[in-house]
């Protein structure tokens, strides 16, 4: 991660390590990060944003969360991503924290669209900041019909 901040100046990574009481070593729990490009481009697209996560395979047993929205052109545009070692309403909050903070900032009335995910539903009740009149949260429908 700091190759990538050094290659793209102004990228955001934002840490959460556990300390071990076994040993005096650090436990990975999350990394957000955000490029550069992405923080600026947000300021030219729709006000809509949609997150999810998703399962990674492999070696340990993460999850990829991952922040899009639609640009003018009707493209879809990434904003930011995360890896966490549990999806809950913990590492929701950290998502949601991370993403007012570095991306969305001062811009408001933004429509948040993500699945009914008990973490994500958790986090947006108990942060202002994702909240009316600052944003509205809404059900993805291809979520809400699979579920249904």
């Amino acid at each position: 991660m700091a190759a990538l901040q050094h290659f793209n100046p102004g990228t955001v990574v934002e840490w959460k390590l556990e300390r071990s009481t076994k040993k005096p070593k650090y436990i990975f729990n999350y990394v957000f990060w955000a490029f550069k490009p992405a923080i600026d481009g947000f300021s030219y697209c729709r006000p809509v944003i949609s997150i999810d996560g998703t399962h990674v395979s492999g070696k340990y047993d993460i999850k990829l969360l991952i922040a899009v929205t639609v640009d003018v052109n009707g493209q879809i545009f990434p904003l930011a991503f995360a890896i966490c070692a549990n999806e809950s309403q913990e590492t929701r909050t950290l998502f949601l924290n991370n993403l007012k903070e570095n991306i969305i900032k001062q811009r408001s009335r933004i429509c948040l669209i993500s699945d009914r995910h008990s973490g994500i539903l958790s986090s947006v009740e108990n942060l202002p900041a994702w909240q009316e009149p600052y944003a509205y949260h809404n059900y993805c429908v291809r979520h809400f019909k699979a579920n249904f």
